[in-house]
């Protein structure tokens, strides 16, 4: 199932007691599992997140006794596949005893889980990146509610635009106003971000094939790695997109790319970034951040900093091919 009718489902009184989630957005997948947690009662819950996972002490947890509990909720978050047979084990456990509860959450934005699907029945959902502003907003002000913020329309499209677009980075902000109303210049005098300034002046370097070295010293020292990735690939992203769109259509239509319309000065910028990159270059930026994203979250022994700067070297390397 897909995004809406995993939101119809939640409505329900009856939720089904194993669950997994995948897809090509980190930040819908970490929001509805919290959603799902919060639909099942549980006194005992162990969590095994990417390399802790081990599968003798997951069945152990569902299938041993408890002195202290008799609801107990498994909770992976992996980012490799697991043999399917201890998937499977572990989903028996579940069949068997209504009050075990299993949650996966799949993070490899890469491609279509049907093999772990078909173990999980009807009960997955796969998140797909917004289209367009319009759909980033609606998550935002769900994130919102979560948090019970009253939060306008227009401060919610402030924080989305001021973070490039990046539904993580945004959402992440919104924490500072749990409990609170929140307005623009609320938005606009405390949720600082990356895409303001030092990134824009960044990410034009690169892209009119200048030295940047200094700059991305700069922004290293002051923001994280992963942070910094996402704002890359959201960047290149919102691009390649008025590129392909141009290509099939022979037109460049903002409004329906983006779901609002930029100021013309803004457009006119936008358009000539996009197509001052070819297509084969976006396909070698877009598996270049992703290598470099997949490495610095699973390698803990990585130089994540020296790392980082050979990567986006590499970059630009490939922006002046």
């Amino acid at each position: 199932m897909y995004r809406k009718e995993l939101q119809t489902l939640l409505l329900k009184n009856n939720f089904p007691n194993i669950f997994f989630l995948y897809g090509a957005d980190n930040f819908q997948i970490e929001l509805y599992a919290n959603f799902i947690k919060k639909k099942w009662t549980y006194d005992e819950n162990l969590k095994l997140f990417f390399e802790e996972y081990h599968f003798n002490q997951a069945s152990d947890f569902l299938s041993g006794g408890s002195l202290f509990s008799n609801n107990k909720l498994l909770e992976l978050k992996i980012n490799k596949k697991i043999p399917a047979k201890e998937l499977k084990t572990l989903v028996e456990l579940c069949h068997n005893n209504q009050n075990n509860f299993f949650l996966l959450e799949f993070y490899d934005e890469s491609s279509k889980q049907s093999d772990i699907e078909k173990i999980f029945g009807n009960n997955f959902a796969r998140f797909f990146q917004p289209n367009n502003a319009k759909e980033g907003i609606e998550l935002l002000a769900i994130k919102a509610k979560e948090l019970n913020i009253e939060i306008t329309q227009n401060a919610l499209f402030m924080l989305f635009t001021n973070f490039n677009e990046n539904l993580y980075l945004a959402a992440s902000e919104l924490n500072k106003f749990t409990n609170l109303t929140v307005s623009e210049q609320d938005i606009d005098q405390y949720c600082h971000s990356l895409s303001s300034g030092s990134f824009e002046n960044f990410f034009e370097l690169i892209l009119k094939k200048l030295d940047f070295k200094n700059e991305l010293e700069k922004i290293i020292e002051n923001y994280n790695e992963i942070a910094l990735l996402n704002y890359l690939s959201a960047a290149f992203y919102r691009l390649f997109k008025i590129a392909i769109y141009a290509k099939i259509y022979g037109k460049v239509d903002l409004k329906e790319l983006l779901g609002y319309s930029p100021p013309p000065l803004i457009a006119q910028k936008l358009s000539q970034q996009a197509f001052s990159i070819k297509i084969e270059q976006y396909k070698n930026i877009f598996t270049l951040l992703l290598k470099s994203e997949h490495e610095l979250k699973t390698n803990s022994k990585l130089a994540k900093k020296e790392f980082l700067i050979s990567n986006l070297l590499e970059l630009g390397r490939i922006i002046k091919i």
